[in-house]
């Protein structure tokens, strides 16, 4: 046990995500665009709403640019010849198995933002679909929770700092990731911590298991998504692609 809690507080410190989110909390009271939707006061322009791609924060933009050609590049000579690969060798059945294994891991993060964003709801049914899923699904490699009628949440820790009015910051395209902000990738470092610290699947007793997990791990998440890279028909992909980002996310942590 004490080798387990070294091991913990031997990895990166989470002082450093706190001051990167007090930083963030500084970026929230800049003004930004606010989300078109249904409650959107009339009197607000549309400038000022992320209807106009324009308005959204970007100064990193040479960088992340390069970024998404980069992942353009190896999404298309390396992600996808092994995620065709993958495909042909492997079963329906069995590649469904391995998306509702990861879901079912993805519930742990979900569990704790619901709670930390003070949805009882939200946290009871996923509580009850990790717990009905890893038994009767087989370690979630069946979703009878989905079956029955308890359908699955989603909620991360970008979306819990959203939640208490953290600025999303700057728009940034991380490698391999993709579209995100500086707020996001907070909360996605965040939740992979969480799971890293946790170790549901005792890695660390197992490190030979490390690398095929994180393989299938990386090879079911592009398989798990249907976007192609150059493949929207706009010359202008990237404004686009960062438009439907920063809508999307705002439209989740306004729910």
């Amino acid at each position: 046990m004490n080798n387990r809690i070294a091991r913990i507080y031997a990895r990166p410190p989470c002082a450093v995500l706190l001051l990167l989110c007090l930083w963030l909390g500084g970026c929230a009271s800049t003004p930004v665009p606010q989300t078109v939707s249904p409650d959107t006061p009339d009197d607000v322009p549309v400038a000022e709403t992320t209807a106009n791609p324009l308005a959204i924060y970007d100064p990193w933009e040479g960088f992340n640019r390069r970024v998404y050609r980069f992942n353009a590049l190896a999404d298309r000579y390396v992600l996808m010849p092994v995620v065709q690969t993958y495909r042909t060798v492997t079963p329906g059945f069995a590649r469904t198995g391995v998306q509702n294994f990861f879901s079912n891991l993805g519930e742990i993060n979900t569990f704790a933002n619901s709670v930390l964003q003070a949805k009882p709801t939200s946290s009871v049914v996923t509580l009850s679909r990790f717990a009905l899923n890893t038994t009767v699904g087989l370690a979630g490699l069946f979703d009878p929770a989905s079956a029955i009628g308890l359908e699955q949440r989603n909620e991360d820790f970008g979306q819990t700092l959203g939640y208490y009015g953290v600025g999303a910051g700057p728009y940034l395209v991380l490698p391999f990731f993709g579209p995100s902000t500086l707020r996001d990738s907070i909360g996605l470092a965040g939740d992979q911590g969480l799971i890293f610290a946790l170790d549901p699947l005792q890695l660390d007793d197992h490190p030979w298991a490390r690398v095929p997990y994180w393989a299938l791990y990386a090879i079911n998440t592009r398989d798990s998504v249907s976007f192609r890279y150059y493949q929207t028909g706009s010359p202008f992909e990237y404004t686009l692609v960062r438009l439907v980002y920063m809508n999307y996310r705002a439209l989740l942590i306004e729910e």
